[in-house]
């Protein structure tokens, strides 16, 4: 199983959003983070400022021994999974469950 770690931020470069390989259930649990609960765990993420866009809160990125980068952040006020790189369904999964260990 890949395990996750934290990555610098300017690893975020061509991550898009990855949402659609999460299942009801991991999409329910990402929709409960907040950027604070991110922000008290990890420290201050990449800052985002277009809110033309919907992008107005800071973005956090991880990446996954399997070699994805993945991010959290939100557009409009909603969480999204973002990525980049050869990323599945199951470590897509894994990630939101790294995630959501580290956030109890």
């Amino acid at each position: 199983m890949p395990t996750t770690q934290y990555i610098p931020t300017t690893d975020s470069n061509g991550t898009s959003n990855l949402s659609h390989l999460l299942s009801q259930k991991d999409r329910q649990v990402i929709r409960l983070i907040q950027p604070r609960d991110v922000e008290n765990v990890f420290g201050p993420g990449e800052d985002v400022d277009i809110p033309e866009k919907g992008y107005t809160d800071p973005e956090w990125y991880f990446q996954s021994s399997d070699g994805c980068v993945w991010g959290i952040g939100w557009r409009w006020g909603n969480t999204r999974l973002r990525g980049r790189g050869n990323c599945s369904s199951k470590s897509a999964a894994e990630f939101v469950d790294y995630i959501a260990r580290e956030l109890v």
